[in-house]
């Protein structure tokens, strides 16, 4: 019989299945027993900032794809998800510490969807100006490079992307491939 923990894993993996191969976002689960998946790799494509060394000074650049780790520790619900940029540079953002784990303006309610959490981190990536933290930042010099430059209309916002999420549809044909790429799998490792 399932635990609590492993019926909110299963949970969790359900919804983020609503946000698989989207323009904006693409991601694996990379620990745990499917569904109940501990840890997510998540590719994003869109455009955001990053601190970038360029003729032996640092300067902010746009970057356009992050790898970013999220991982859901044993106390998970209980304790947020751990969220750390893996591209280097990491993002250039207050809501963002410079080693790369995020910080979000709201915290963590263990009643909060994974999905939904990991949707408002995207859109702190895309410079949402209700997301970022200005009283408290994790990267002060980047609220400083964002309040000297927040209505630039060239920078701001950095994309015009929707969140969207797959329907009813897609994610059947989600499943199905993923399915197809466990029997092929199966088939190799005992054929």
């Amino acid at each position: 019989m399932p635990t609590k923990r492993e019926e909110r894993l299963a949970q969790d993996y359900d919804e983020m299945m609503k946000i698989q191969d989207r323009p904006y976002l693409s991601w694996v689960a990379t620990k745990g027993e499917l569904p109940c998946a501990e840890e997510y790799l998540l590719t994003v494509r869109l455009r955001t900032y990053a601190l970038c060394a360029k003729d032996g000074r640092y300067t902010v650049g746009a970057v356009r794809r992050c790898t970013i780790r999220v991982t859901l520790w044993d106390s998970y619900p209980a304790v947020a998800p751990n969220i750390k940029m893996l591209s280097i540079p990491p993002v250039f953002h207050p809501n963002w510490y410079s080693k790369g784990t995020y910080c979000p303006l709201e915290p963590w309610r263990p009643e909060d969807s994974l999905k939904d959490y990991i949707k408002q981190m995207i859109l702190t990536l895309l410079y949402e100006p209700s997301l970022i933290e200005t009283a408290a930042p994790a990267n002060y010099k980047a609220l400083e490079w964002y309040n000297k430059n927040r209505d630039n209309d060239a920078l701001f916002p950095c994309d015009r992307i929707e969140l969207s999420e797959n329907d009813p549809q897609e994610l059947a044909a989600l499943e199905k491939a993923a399915a197809t790429f466990e029997e092929i799998v199966d088939s190799r490792a005992f054929g």
